[in-house]
């Protein structure tokens, strides 16, 4: 059985990152390095899913793109206001974020 492909867009915790590459096709912005949106739209054509991060930008014009196989935008982090969140519905994208984390006092 062929596991989804998923695309991180940034690094993440080095548990995370291994424990993704046990469950998923799995690649990693290795250089940690801002992608373009032309890397985004990439992405969303080649790849099952995208883990975006909040310093990500997916902009209607990124959303809009032709023959897309993303599914779903599992972001990391609490908000979403970096995603069009109007163009994601109009394409039939899920969008999740990690609510509740920075809501609880030390």
């Amino acid at each position: 059985m062929n596991k989804p492909k998923v695309f991180i867009t940034r690094r993440w915790t080095d548990s995370v990152e291994t424990k993704l590459r046990d469950l998923y096709d799995v690649t990693l912005n290795e250089t940690d390095r801002p992608l373009s949106a032309d890397e985004f739209k990439t992405a969303l054509q080649h790849y099952d899913a995208v883990c975006p991060t909040v310093c990500d930008s997916f902009t209607a014009d990124v959303l809009n793109i032709e023959n897309k196989r993303c599914k779903i935008l599992a972001n990391f982090g609490v908000g979403y206001n970096h995603i069009d969140i109007e163009a994601a519905k109009a394409n039939d994208l899920i969008v999740t974020n990690t609510p509740n984390v920075l809501t609880q006092s030390p």
